[in-house]
């Protein structure tokens, strides 16, 4: 997938403008990820998208003029059948559109931050003043980092503090943060609403794949597409490679048997074991076992498994345990092929990735500090 704030610090550099929209709240049946970004172009064209249709056109018609002027826009959108057209989107749903210019100047320092946390793998949050108050680019973003430091400003120190006070109601930056917090300040000509869009900035899951076979090559490819940063393993440098693995951001060839002395996982590491064969495999769940990924799957039948089972028990490893292991892998779909068996493992881990019970897109108030 195409990285919009790395496509627009690109502009940025290369002395052009642009203007990004941003899915900022929505109730309803909607047709998109509540997570959705669309950066337009100078020459029109798109990157990201937030859902198509009539509905997209409009934004990219706002986008160009906000392009022009250099003044950001809040848009809301009724999605009605006129937004279905041909592309089928549903109806029913509203949403808010924020649409902001990409020029030097306009946030390019807060960009220039959360490129450089996305290649270091970190978090933080980026809170955007998207009503009221003044909205002038630097002024207009704060990014706080995983560590509490700070980039930018709201512009008014009573919003800053509070995207501060409402970080510490939560463990840590959580991948799908997407908050709306309404804020209520005095200001000498009268009392003033703020809207401040809050989102998390988090690393992609990493998709541990070992073994370079037929599989793994076909898991890759969809995995790619849906937000996995993919590492492939195999003993065998002619299958761990990038030319065969144009996809991946690493492949290594590391021996199965001692493979993770040199990884880190962390619960956004997912773990696929698809070697060539059941002897490979088991090293891999074995090490697997001792970490605490978000995902360990398995490939193999249910007699290879049962019986990897029992001998992993004999070793000491608790039935509880065993059972967390995604095994056979995939969703049920009687898949056969490697590409309709990567089809059910990608649709596995979209599953586990999507279900930690995260709460819906809000709005909540907060009062000023």
């Amino acid at each position: 997938m195409q990285d919009v704030f790395v496509e627009a610090l690109g502009l940025i550099a290369a002395g052009e403008r642009a203007a990004l929209s941003t899915i900022v709240s929505s109730k309803g049946s909607l047709p998109m990820s509540k997570k959705a970004k669309m950066l337009v172009r100078p020459d029109g064209k798109i990157v990201g998208t937030v859902g198509g249709g009539c509905l997209e056109a409009d934004v990219w018609v706002e986008a160009k003029q906000v392009m022009e002027s250099g003044e950001p826009t809040l848009q809301r959108f009724i999605l009605t059948e006129k937004h279905a057209g041909d592309d089928g989107l549903n109806c029913g749903g509203n949403v808010e559109i924020f649409t902001e210019p990409v020029a030097a100047g306009h946030s390019e320092e807060i960009l220039k931050e959360v490129a450089s946390i996305r290649v270091e793998r970190g978090s933080a949050v980026l809170a955007t003043l998207v009503s009221g108050g003044e909205k002038d680019g630097w002024r207009s973003k704060l990014l706080v980092k995983d560590d509490g430091a700070t980039v930018g400003t709201l512009g008014y120190g009573e919003a800053d503090q509070a995207v501060h006070a409402a970080l510490e109601d939560e463990d840590g930056i959580p991948e799908d943060l997407l908050q709306v917090v309404e804020l209520e300040v005095n200001r000498p000509e009268g009392q003033e609403t703020l809207k401040v869009f809050m989102e998390s900035i988090c690393p992609e899951p990493t998709l541990y794949l070992f073994g370079g076979g037929h599989v793994s090559y076909a898991i890759a490819r969809i995995a790619c597409t849906v937000g996995f940063r993919i590492v492939v393993i195999d003993d065998r440098p002619m299958f761990a490679n990038k030319e065969r693995f144009p996809m991946a951001g690493e492949t290594l060839t590391l021996d199965m048997e001692t493979a993770f002395e040199e990884l880190e996982i962390d619960d956004l590491s997912y773990i696929v074991a698809v070697t060539r064969g059941h002897q490979h495999d088991k090293p891999v769940v074995e090490q697997a076992l001792k970490t605490e990924p978000a995902y360990l799957g398995m490939i193999g039948s249910r007699r290879k498994i049962a019986l990897m089972w029992k001998d992993l028990e004999e070793k000491g490893y608790p039935r509880e345990r065993l059972e967390q292991v995604h095994a056979p892998i995939g969703l049920d779909i009687g898949s056969d092929s490697p590409e309709e068996i990567a089809v059910s493992v990608v649709a596995e881990l979209i599953q586990v990735r999507r279900s930690g019970g995260k709460p819906e897109h809000n709005v909540r108030s907060l009062s000023a500090p």
